[in-house]
């Protein structure tokens, strides 16, 4: 460039300097922050990463008991209204009553053995039998033990927590339980105590081990005598209270509801639900719209209103005076009503445009499977299950779906014998004894010993199939009899004596010997040998 260019170019202003130097700035903050983030990529975790699109994801998480003290009554009351209101909810606790607890129960299965190591059936007969007579009336309440499972099941799901009391000197036999709502342990109660800590309700040491549980008290005074009333409530020592839920941290005083993961998309397709169900009733019934000049109804249509009333009236002995016929007549002109084949009117002036979404784009079907299918995730069913929805299962998906679901069904299972009937029988057990001629109080730890708590099992999917599988494992001796017996959750004992009993009246049932194989479908190579095809004779020199 030459020396009378430069002289005569035009001059750069302020702005321009200061708009170059914005732009200059904006181009190497962005080269800069693109260099960072691939270094960061390179050496840190994505999911800690931070980007723009990330920033309603929370990167602190408060400790879970603070979460529980400020969040866990508006947990509950949800769970509950879900419990009560909404389908599927209600189909799920109804699943887990039948395939948890099923028709019996847990069912209590004395194992004592005699010297000789024979079943000692008297005794056993005797100590279940002493634990169904106590059964019947097992709550303070007079609730039946069966109704009892019921209740601490579905307090899990609805509550997060199963909370009951151990009562002596209560019931016919001397001994009951008393289910709490568990409500009644304040989670809103924070202080010390004797050197304790009370958090949301529950004392504990150093240790975090509870000492005590403060319920709310409607009245002062109770009984055992030992209780202490501290003003609004009733501090029990933990030796008289069972307080149990399912731990998902380390030092979590307190359960939340199972209902609460995928409560709000339960929430959301109700809604959802409940508003296409309404606009398609609307849409069903409403047909147009009379535009007129002035926004007045078409002729009649009043007419129409105002005689209905008039024979309202008459059927109800009334007379209308004249001031109420015109109130009615205006009211009428600009009545507007959904019901099947309705023209409603449009004031003067007034034009109707309807509103319509682009989204969702897909069917109602599909949003509906979608909610339900992520919803029934957090139960650990199968969306087959939690939906009703077996249009499309062939045996395959079904058999993998319903046996992942019982796994998780066993699970529950052995949690709540954990907490309730493992928990009960000990305390239990002694009364049982000292009410019952026969058995013997010295024999104490030789009866809980032999204690065992048969839970529902379920039939086969395919029960020949699985017939057939048990014999072979028997004849491989992968399995016993007993063992068969109890994952069909029946009792070996019981079944043993009825067939003793039966070849004893019949004669034992034959033998069908070995089962037959299995038919070769054609072209299929068998495995038993096959006699080989005779060689035609060759011919000889006499031929």
């Amino acid at each position: 460039m030459g020396i009378l260019s430069k002289l005569f170019s035009p001059r750069e202003t302020a702005a321009d300097r200061a708009a170059w130097l914005d732009s200059a700035v904006r181009a190497a903050g962005q080269h800069a922050a693109g260099a960072r983030l691939g270094e960061l990529r390179q050496r840190s975790f994505e999911a800690a990463e931070t980007p723009a699109w990330t920033d309603s994801w929370p990167t602190h998480a408060a400790p879970i008991n603070d979460d529980l003290a400020r969040q866990l009554p508006t947990l509950r009351s949800r769970a509950r209204g879900q419990a009560r209101n909404n389908e599927w909810a209600t189909n799920y606790l109804i699943k887990l009553d039948d395939n948890v607890l099923g028709a019996a129960g847990i069912v209590l299965q004395m194992r004592l053995k005699k010297r000789n190591g024979q079943p000692d059936d008297a005794t056993n007969t005797l100590l279940e039998g002493a634990w169904a007579k106590w059964c019947a009336a097992a709550d303070v309440a007079g609730m039946p033990w069966r109704e009892v499972e019921s209740l601490a099941l579905a307090s899990l799901p609805q509550d997060g927590e199963l909370l009951y009391r151990l009562r002596p000197g209560a019931g016919p036999m001397g001994i009951q339980i008393q289910l709490l709502a568990a409500d009644l342990l304040d989670v809103n109660l924070r202080r010390d105590y004797g050197g304790n800590r009370v958090r949301m309700g529950v004392e504990i040491d150093d240790d975090g081990k509870p000492v005590a549980y403060w319920l709310r008290a409607n009245k002062t005074g109770d009984q055992p005598s030992d209780l202490i009333t501290v003003g609004r409530h009733l501090r029990v020592p933990a030796a008289e209270i069972r307080h149990r839920f399912l731990r998902r941290e380390i030092g979590q005083l307190r359960g939340f509801p199972w209902l609460s993961a995928g409560a709000r998309r339960l929430w959301m397709l109700s809604d959802f639900e409940e508003a296409a169900a309404v606009a398609s009733s609307n849409a069903a019934k409403r047909q147009g719209f009379f535009v007129t000049p002035d926004g007045d109804a078409p002729s009649g249509f009043a007419d129409t209103v105002i005689s209905g009333v008039l024979e309202a009236a008459k059927a109800a002995g009334k007379v209308l005076t004249p001031d109420e016929i015109r109130s009615i007549t205006a009211a009428a002109e600009k009545y507007a009503s959904t019901v099947p084949g309705q023209f409603d009117t449009l004031p003067q002036g007034v034009d109707f445009r309807p509103y319509e979404s682009k989204w969702p784009s897909i069917s109602a079907d599909a949003y509906i499977k979608q909610h339900v299918r992520g919803w029934a995730a957090a139960r650990g069913m199968s969306y087959v299950s939690a939906g009703n929805d077996l249009e499309a299962v062939n045996y395959s998906s079904a058999r993998v779906g319903i046996v992942e679901e019982r796994e998780h069904y066993k699970t529950i299972q052995s949690d709540l014998i954990t907490w309730l009937h493992a928990e009960v029988f000990p305390f239990v057990l002694p009364y049982l004894v000292l009410n019952t001629p026969g058995l013997k109080p010295e024999h104490l730890d030789r009866y809980l010993a032999a204690a065992t708590w048969q839970p529902r099992r379920w039939a086969g999917i395919d029960p020949v199939k699985e017939m057939q599988a048990a014999e072979i494992a028997l004849r491989l001796k992968l399995t016993s009899r007993r063992r068969i017996i109890l994952e069909r959750g029946d009792d070996p004992d019981e079944i043993a004596a009825e067939v003793q009993t039966e070849d004893a009246l019949y004669g034992p049932i034959a033998s069908s010997g070995t089962p037959p194989k299995d038919e070769k479908e054609e072209g299929e190579e068998g495995d038993d040998k096959t006699t080989p095809p005779k060689k035609e004779k060759e011919p000889s020199n006499d031929d």
